[in-house]
């Protein structure tokens, strides 16, 4: 049987996803019951992903011009993926919690 992931592959529209899990967590935290303590790591993880993603972008346009540049491309890569896998994990932890509230708990955020 193979898994089947809801997030979206690319990393831009991955992103946009994770922001947007982020934005309904704050904006109905009082709502859902969900503390910063669930909220607070998503932002990191998308900040993360995102630096990275920028890092690598500039070094791959230095490397086409430099081979000091080329030096440092291999370990963008990975910091980038790393980073992804990173954001993948936060955003199904995410998911995660929010499925676990049933609706007792959500009728008592009313």
């Amino acid at each position: 049987m193979m898994k089947t992931s809801p997030l979206p592959k690319d990393a831009d529209a991955r992103l946009a996803f994770a922001e947007s899990i982020a934005t309904a967590l704050s904006e109905k935290c009082d709502l859902l019951g969900v503390t910063t303590e669930v909220e607070a790591p998503l932002r990191a993880a998308i900040a993360a992903a995102t630096f990275a993603g920028d890092t690598y972008v500039a070094v791959l346009a230095h490397a086409q011009k430099s081979p000091e540049g080329r030096s440092y491309l291999a370990e963008a890569k990975k910091r980038r993926d790393r980073s992804v896998e990173q954001l993948r994990r936060r955003v199904t932890r995410s998911i995660r919690h929010l499925s676990r509230l049933n609706d007792e708990e959500l009728s008592t955020c009313h």
